[in-house]
């Protein structure tokens, strides 16, 4: 889809930098993708934490799995 938005350039610049990407469409893909897969993985989250999957929330534990 083509379409005309006004886009925040400092921001824009901050994405790419953070992101990787070098266009402006590449960076708008890309955040829009990170966004989409944040919620899938709040998702995730909350399916084993409700599960009374306490580990989850144990730093200890969580410290040694990064």
């Amino acid at each position: 889809m083509r379409t005309v938005i006004d886009i925040d350039k400092d921001l824009l610049e901050l994405a790419q930098h953070e992101l990787g990407t070098s266009t402006m469409k590449e960076t708008v893909n890309a955040a829009l993708k990170e966004i989409a897969e944040r919620a899938k993985r709040r998702e995730a989250f909350e399916y084993w934490r409700t599960r009374d999957n306490t580990d989850l929330l144990d730093s200890d534990i969580q410290r040694h799995a990064w």
